[in-house]
């Protein structure tokens, strides 16, 4: 599968529907699937953003923090951006996400319910 042409930035979308960052002077590994397109494997940056937020209550990377929900939130308007038909078809099948979000509680996180909307016939 070669890339779909969707860009955002300086992340283009390569061979087998991963993003690569273009901009980051590093070259494009062929090998590197870190990063789902969310254009044309729109199902599978889903699963893979609910299974994120569904197992990471807080994160920090380079200057950049957030939570399980903020995961979430951000890949499911990522998708409905890159991807609106296919990514309403995949929220629906998904189902509800319970992304973590760290807090001061025993158990050091809540779970914020997300994608609860219901799908009329």
């Amino acid at each position: 599968m070669s890339g779909c042409g969707y860009e955002r930035g300086d992340w283009e979308c390569r061979e087998g529907g991963f993003l690569f960052d273009a901009g980051s002077g590093e070259g494009w590994d062929p090998q590197d699937e870190t990063h789902i397109c969310p254009h044309c494997r729109t199902r599978d940056y889903l699963d893979a953003a609910k299974e994120d937020a569904e197992s990471c209550s807080k994160w920090s990377d380079c200057g950049s923090s957030g939570t399980g929900l903020d995961i979430w939130a951000g890949a499911e308007s990522h998708a409905l951006i890159a991807n609106e038909s296919e990514a309403r078809i995949a929220l629906s099948e998904i189902g509800v996400v319970g992304a973590l979000v760290a807090d001061q509680s025993t158990d050091g996180y809540s779970v914020v319910l997300c994608n609860t909307q219901q799908v009329t016939p």
